[in-house]
């Protein structure tokens, strides 16, 4: 009976390592994908997305980190090497800028599909003297036409 729960386990080892290299070797797969280094399926080329591929990057080097100890000689073996592959090849998309000396973008502070136009600054607030509701067309209530009247702002980068 014993002996039965020891190939049960060790079978169940061997399928957890297995799903490990593919989980690392898919990861690794997908880097190369948004480096530009795997052509689309429809065999055209793709520009580099190193934001991505850095976020990837940092993924497979937190799994490095979350697994330490507890990974077997070859499984860490091929974490090893896939790191060291997508990093080279991060570093040869950009330029020859290693990941580490990249700057660190927030996503939330700078959004990329919203644009934006710079605009002079809004003269200072009206004094309380000056401040008098201008008559609203057509019929609008006066806080709908003041913030019909505002500016919007775009930002554009290019």
């Amino acid at each position: 009976m014993a002996e039965l729960e020891k190939q049960k386990s060790a079978i169940g080892n061997a399928e957890l390592a297995q799903r490990f290299v593919q989980f690392v070797m898919m990861q690794a797969q997908n880097i190369f994908y948004v480096l530009g280094r795997i052509p689309s399926p429809d065999g055209r080329p793709i520009p580099p997305n190193l934001e991505a591929a850095k976020l990837l990057i940092d993924q497979l080097e937190m799994i490095l980190e979350k697994t330490r100890g507890n990974l077997s000689a070859q499984e860490s073996s091929i974490l090893d090497d896939a790191l060291k592959n997508v990093r080279l090849a991060f570093v040869e998309a950009s330029g020859g800028t290693p990941a580490s000396m990249m700057p660190k973008s927030n996503l939330q502070d700078f959004p990329l599909d919203e644009e934006q136009d710079f605009a002079e600054p809004e003269s200072p607030a009206p004094t309380a003297e000056k401040a008098k509701p201008a008559a609203s067309p057509a019929g609008m209530p006066p806080a709908a036409a003041a913030s019909e009247n505002k500016k919007k702002f775009t930002k554009t980068y290019g």
